[in-house]
């Protein structure tokens, strides 16, 4: 694997910084605030994109506006080889109601990420995957989502400037028609598309699309345009950190929370009710660099961390906010 260095250089970081922070920032917006040409800028986004650190642009949209709860399923697998273990992945991947899947290595196998408007539906599409994962599933648990916030990839700059996007629980819904449907569904897995591409792929007019999308993001049904970077490529691990928290006060919870947002190597905080109450998204170097985030968080915090599981996740083959089929 190349090293890092040799992909990226301060140029292509600070284009990165900006597509993190909003996607749909045109060529000639990122390149007006670094100081450089629109064609250069053009060119930099294509071959980080053809590099496949980029695999693709996403739209963040908050399914607690549509109505919907988010699931968290853990599942260890057993009995299964490479091949039945992707057949599986391919099966969960498909399902329309799923918006994360993540596979890797620790107590867990797979993380799931499902979306459903009530307790009694998400029973129901849970019993949907453990039946398709039948004799080959040891064990599994889930949590529910409270609130989660995207912040930066911080390892692209050494910035104390954080943009994070959050998402919320279920709560009431927003007006949402088809127009809203057919934009977001077409911008889910592309979100640099232009106003014209958009209107060409839903034959809505370029006026009405504008008015939609500008709707939606002051509604907050849209909460941000993220790059799927691939962090592996880049030389970094990717842990996933799950603790349950002692019985303490909500302030101290509240100081625990801030201070993993504003942490250097956490990229992604949810709190969530179930077997564990934080889930952590960190980007280290290496196995060593995990122990010693997780040492820090264990001295800071000894009196809220009751115990913690950890998994390194290998792939990614999933993540999506916009369940057409359910809304």
């Amino acid at each position: 694997m190349p090293k890092k260095s040799t992909l990226l250089d301060e140029r292509d970081k600070k284009i990165l910084v900006e597509l993190d922070k909003n996607s749909r920032q045109t060529d000639s917006e990122i390149a007006k605030k670094l100081r450089i040409s629109k064609q250069v800028t053009n060119y930099r986004i294509q071959k980080i994109v053809q590099r496949g650190i980029i695999s693709n642009f996403y739209t963040i949209i908050n399914v607690g506006s549509l109505g919907l709860n988010s699931f968290y399923i853990f599942l260890q697998l057993e009995k299964i080889d490479k091949n039945q273990e992707k057949e599986l992945l391919d099966k969960i991947n498909s399902l329309s109601y799923v918006g994360w899947l993540v596979s890797g290595t620790g107590r867990w196998d797979v993380v799931v990420l499902i979306y459903a408007d009530s307790i009694s539906a998400f029973d129901k599409l849970l019993n949907e995957i453990i039946n398709l994962c039948g004799d080959h599933l040891h064990e599994y648990n889930f949590t529910t989502l409270i609130s989660a916030e995207h912040i930066s990839y911080k390892f692209l700059a050494e910035t104390r400037d954080i943009h994070s996007v959050k998402q919320t629980e279920k709560v009431k819904s927003v007006t949402f028609d088809e127009t809203d449907k057919k934009i977001l569904g077409v911008i889910t897995q592309n979100a640099r598309l232009s106003i014209m591409e958009i209107s060409n792929l839903t034959k809505i007019s370029p006026h009405v699309v504008n008015y939609h999308l500008k709707r939606l993001i002051k509604l907050e049904i849209i909460a941000g345009f993220k790059p799927k970077i691939n962090v592996n490529m880049l030389g970094y691990q990717w842990h996933l950190l799950l603790i349950q928290i002692r019985n303490i006060t909500e302030s101290r919870k509240k100081e625990f929370i801030h201070f993993c947002k504003q942490y250097k190597k956490i990229y992604y905080v949810t709190n969530t009710v179930g077997l564990y109450n934080l889930m952590l998204d960190i980007h280290v170097n290496s196995v060593e660099e995990f122990k010693e985030v997780l040492l820090e968080l264990k001295s800071r915090f000894s009196d809220v961390i009751r115990l913690y599981e950890s998994m390194i996740i290998f792939e990614e083959y999933k993540i999506s906010y916009f369940p057409k089929e359910m809304l």
